[in-house]
C-alpha cells in the first residue's frame, strides 16, 4: 500500500479509476467485443468522464458509428492526459480491459491506442473477492451496478443506457474502494482481503 501512496502523492489529479462494459470477452483474434461503454473518475475532482454508445445513438448515429467515435473520443481523451494513473479491476489481462479496448479501436483504424503509455494499479489484487462483492463489504455498490452477464444481456437487447449506468456505478464504486483502501478504511476481514 505504501507503494501506491507514493505513487499518487501529488499526482491526485492525474489518478483515474477506469470500467468499461462490452459484448463478450475479446479472444485474442482479429475480430474484438463491441464497446458499450468506457468510463473514468478523476481520484481528486471526481469528474464523471463517459463514453457510452448510448450518447452517441440520441444524435442520430448507427451503432457502428456510434462506437466508432465512442472510441475516437475515448483516444482523444486519453491522449490528452498527463501520464495518468489508471486504477481499474483486472483491466490488464491479456483478453479484456485495455487490450480489448485497444484491439476494437483498432478494427474501426483507429491505431493511436498507445498501451505502453499506461500506469496502472489493479485493484482486484488487494481482494479475494470479486468486483461487486467487495463494493457491497465496503458499501461502494450503487444501485445502477450489474453483474457482467446481466450487461451482456442489456446490451443484446440494446439497453444501452442500462449498461451505461452499470458501468458508471463501478468507476465510482472503485474511487470510492480505492479511497478506502488508501485511507486503511475497508472492512477489516483478513479472510476476504490481502494487506
Amino acid at each position: 500500500m505504501d507503494e501506491i501512496k507514493l505513487q499518487i502523492k501529488g499526482r491526485e489529479k492525474d489518478t483515474y479509476a477506469i470500467h468499461y462494459s462490452c459484448d463478450g470477452f475479446y479472444n485474442g483474434g482479429a475480430y474484438a467485443p463491441a464497446i458499450c461503454s468506457i468510463v473514468l473518475v478523476n481520484y481528486s475532482t471526481k469528474a464523471l468522464h463517459t463514453f457510452a454508445l448510448n450518447n452517441y445513438i440520441v444524435q442520430g448515429k448507427s451503432l457502428m458509428e456510434s462506437e466508432q467515435q465512442l472510441l475516437k473520443d475515448f483516444i482523444d481523451f486519453y491522449k490528452n492526459l498527463n501520464n495518468p494513473l489508471f486504477v481499474h479491476w483486472n483491466m490488464d489481462g491479456l483478453e479484456f480491459g485495455f487490450n480489448a479496448i485497444r484491439a476494437r479501436a483498432e478494427n474501426f483504424g483507429l491505431y493511436d491506442f498507445d498501451l505502453t503509455k499506461i500506469k496502472d494499479y489493479n485493484l482486484c489484487t488487494v481482494f479475494h473477492t470479486n468486483l461487486i462483492t467487495s463494493l457491497e463489504q465496503n458499501n461502494c455498490k450503487r444501485v445502477t451496478v450489474l453483474y457482467g452477464k446481466d450487461e451482456a444481456s442489456c446490451f443484446n437487447k440494446r439497453a444501452f443506457e442500462m449498461v451505461k449506468m452499470s458501468t458508471e456505478g463501478k468507476a465510482v464504486g472503485l474511487i470510492d474502494l480505492f479511497e478506502k483502501y488508501i485511507s486503511n478504511d475497508l472492512v477489516d476481514d483478513d479472510d476476504n482481503y490481502i494487506y
